[in-house]
């Protein structure tokens, strides 16, 4: 009952997840910064910006997280899930820019879809390498005990 109860809640939160990156690109409106960032210095303003397009990165890979997260909620982490989880990760950061289209102060972007790619790529890296090959790490061992 616990496990299913824990696989449950590992679900609910990555779908919860995808509908927070749903919800954030819908109502982002990128130019409403503009009047915010000219009582900021130049440096402050570029931060922020450098700040938001690293999120692209963060946002993804973390999806690809929470997926990777809901495979090993069922046993050990299998070549074939760690591919099924990037492909769900970048097919919903496709899904995503194509619905920024229909979204008025938004747009479809290739930028996006290469940051949101790397995103993905970064974390799985990190995962095959602490889950796989360094089992002594923190981030393996935390993996490991959620199989």
């Amino acid at each position: 009952m616990l496990l299913i109860l824990k696989r449950l809640f590992f679900i609910f939160l990555t779908i919860g997840y995808m509908a927070f990156i749903w919800i954030q690109s819908s109502y982002f409106d990128p130019e409403s910064l503009v009047g915010f960032t000219s009582s900021l210095s130049h440096s402050v303003f570029l931060i922020i910006g450098a700040g938001l397009e690293f999120a692209h990165l963060f946002q993804f890979g973390v999806l690809y997280l929470c997926i990777v997260i809901v495979f090993l909620s069922f046993g050990r982490l299998q070549k074939w899930q760690e591919v099924t989880a990037a492909v769900i990760a970048l097919s919903y950061g496709i899904a995503d820019e194509i619905h920024q289209l229909y979204v008025p102060f938004r747009s479809f972007s290739i930028g996006d879809l290469l940051k949101d790619t790397i995103g993905v790529i970064v974390f799985w890296w990190v995962v095959h390498r602490c889950y796989l090959y360094n089992k002594s790490s923190k981030i393996g061992r935390w993996l490991r005990r959620e199989t």
